[in-house]
């Protein structure tokens, strides 16, 4: 690669900010489990809709569903149907109940622990 000096510069600054960001965040962080699964339940719905939407769909949006309808065709289509729906069930529907029935339940922090909180199965 035929870099000059100002491409070296902004790498080294691009780094320094990810410096700054990763200790910031480390000094906010109370290093407990809770904490670094669920954002110590302080993030608000749209935001962990944005982010679960984006984790959630990220891979299967970029290569699965084009990669489906070029093999099977516009019959594919069913499938982005069925992702909306599912979509919104699960954030309007599921989720807030969830997300109460979880500090219910013992404060459960994934769904294997809320459903052996829950239903008291060792």
């Amino acid at each position: 690669i035929d870099a000059n000096w100002q491409t070296y510069v902004m790498i080294i600054v691009y780094f320094i900010i990810l410096l700054i960001i990763g200790f910031y965040g480390y000094r906010q962080a109370t290093g407990n489990l809770s904490e670094f699964m669920l954002g110590g339940r302080s993030i608000g719905p749209y935001i962990t809709a944005l982010s679960a939407g984006a984790s959630d769909m990220s891979g299967w949006m970029i290569m699965g569903l084009p990669g489906s309808v070029y093999s099977t065709g516009l019959s594919a289509i069913w499938i982005t149907i069925g992702l909306t729906l599912g979509a919104y069930i699960n954030y309007f529907v599921v989720a807030p109940r969830l997300r109460v029935f979880t500090e219910i339940a013992g404060d459960a922090i994934t769904l294997p622990d809320f459903f052996k909180k829950r239903l008291d199965v060792n």
